[in-house]
């Protein structure tokens, strides 16, 4: 918890330090910056201003704190309670993290999209979607659920997690990797129920159910977007309302495209069965199981490793 013991260390000093003068307190933040520690100070006096203004965030105190010292910091605490500053990281955190999952999300989807449209072609097969059937998946299918992830609770153990370095990018190595995984799950499943629909009912049909099979694949994805790490089945699962009515709307609006026909004229769709819907929802399911299993193998040979180097306390 490098953030956090860059403050308990920056507190400790903070109150020697004000026994001392300023260029003490700016020695002692720029030390635990060379350390790689996130230095969070806080201030009241002009004597503060320069370890302020170097801290990696500088607080202010908005009640008692000088204009100079307000114009340093970062942030100003406008009551001066020192518990708005844990409030305020973890706020930050959530933020930080509700962006990663929209990231994570729109950019699995456009691969899957992009991957979907490059396959067909060398398979033998014309495009599996129209332009309208493009549009509706960018505007209505995914942007109403994606939205939602920028108002999802903070999840467990936030707090406890160690701190960014400043220069980290959204989209790291094993972020991309991972999206790149649930595009190419995507592109596979939706191939997969095209080409089943052109042997089995002509290429209105096969359109039909590639479209649907992609779109319900974004039903089960956002859950990936939504645990990087953990499971998504956690107690946290129906916390956030709105992305599930986001998720039942536009479930409920692709229902009315494939089987409204003043719809199917304008989406180039045809009726589907119950079992056509079934298969869809199986193939598009696995984006979201396959990802599970993996957090899942991780979980149990990480436990073997780690019990395999516990020591051994009967010897």
């Amino acid at each position: 918890m490098a953030a956090l013991v860059a403050a308990d260390a920056g507190e400790a000093f903070g109150k020697v330090a004000a026994l001392h003068s300023p260029t003490h307190k700016l020695v002692i933040v720029e030390t635990l910056k060379a350390r790689g520690h996130v230095v969070a100070m806080t201030g009241d006096g002009v004597n503060d201003a320069p370890a302020l203004k170097t801290a990696d965030i500088g607080v202010a105190m908005g009640i008692t704190g000088t204009e100079v010292t307000k114009e340093a910091a970062t942030l100003v605490l406008t009551d001066d309670n020192f518990a708005s500053i844990v409030g305020a990281v973890r706020e930050g955190r959530t933020i930080y993290d509700n962006i990663v999952k929209f990231v994570r999300f729109q950019l699995s989807t456009n691969i899957g999209a992009i991957l979907t449209v490059l396959g067909a072609p060398l398979l033998g097969f014309a495009t599996p979607f129209t332009a309208i059937q493009i549009l509706w998946v960018n505007i209505i299918m995914d942007g109403p659920p994606a939205m939602t992830l920028g108002v999802e609770p903070a999840r467990e153990g936030i707090m406890e997690a160690k701190p960014r370095a400043a220069d980290a990018a959204i989209l790291t190595g094993q972020r991309l990797l991972k999206v790149g995984f649930f595009g190419l799950v995507m592109a596979v499943g939706t191939l997969t129920a095209y080409a089943w629909g052109h042997a089995h009912g002509g290429p209105d049909y096969a359109v039909t159910l590639a479209f649907t099979t992609f779109v319900l694949f974004q039903f089960f994805n956002i859950f990936n977007a939504r645990a990087e790490h953990g499971s998504a089945f956690n107690r946290q699962f129906f916390s956030n309302a709105r992305l599930w009515l986001a998720l039942f709307t536009v479930v409920g609006l692709q229902v009315l495209v494939v089987h409204w026909a003043p719809a199917q004229s304008v989406f180039d769709t045809v009726d589907l069965s119950l079992t056509d819907w079934l298969w869809s929802l199986a193939i598009a399911s696995s984006v979201l199981f396959l990802e599970e299993g993996r957090k899942f193998l991780l979980t149990v040979f990480g436990n073997r490793k780690f019990n395999r180097m516990r020591p051994n306390i009967a010897q």
